[in-house]
């Protein structure tokens, strides 16, 4: 049985993963997809020990920590996770099945996210990182209103070099809300 919805958008849901054959099915695939792991942390192959266990492991190190799927038409696609909850500042983090990039679907994910990190957890500060050449999610926090914070130089080793991360956030009065982001994006 899929996870319970815990978000609910106009194109999107964000359901809870769990521990169930498809949705480890899912995680692996991410994480062992050459184009997708390499914007994210993971650079050796995942087993699917690895997988559960990154599963269980966030929800016993902080209960305000969420690994979302996001699913569109019912179906999973990506994940956006908030962690490193602390005081009032939490990460952020997402990705999408390459198929269903573009679309929009990031955003309004995300999206919902922050407005439950804002109202719902009263955070006050959220960061979100990229690789200098992911120019496609650097775009997607620059629409959500995060400022660029700073550069770690040479941070990550991918693509057989060194790249910068940017660092990108927000803070709970610069946001606007999901639904006006979601009006212009949709106005655009």
């Amino acid at each position: 049985m899929p996870g319970k919805v815990f978000l609910r958008g106009e194109r999107v849901t964000l359901r809870t993963v769990e521990s169930e054959d498809e949705d480890i099915d899912l995680l692996q695939q991410a994480r062992n997809d050459p184009d997708l792991r390499e914007g994210l942390l993971f650079r050796s192959p995942s087993t699917r020990g690895q997988v559960e266990e990154f599963i269980e492991e966030p929800v016993e190190d902080n209960d305000d920590t969420a690994l979302l799927f996001v699913c569109v038409d019912e179906e999973p696609v990506g994940t956006v996770t908030l962690f490193d909850v602390h005081r009032e500042n939490a990460t952020l983090a997402y990705w999408l099945l390459p198929e269903f990039h573009g679309e929009g679907y990031a955003t309004e994910a995300v999206a919902l996210v922050i407005d439950h990190a804002f109202d719902t957890l009263g955070l006050n500060h959220l960061v979100a990182w990229t690789i200098d050449y992911n120019e496609d999610s650097q775009a997607l926090l620059g629409r959500l209103g995060f400022s660029h914070e700073g550069t770690y130089r040479e941070h990550v080793f991918r693509k057989g070099e060194h790249h910068d991360t940017e660092h990108y956030g927000i803070l709970a009065d610069e946001w606007v809300g999901s639904e006006t982001i979601l009006d212009e994006q949709s106005s655009s």
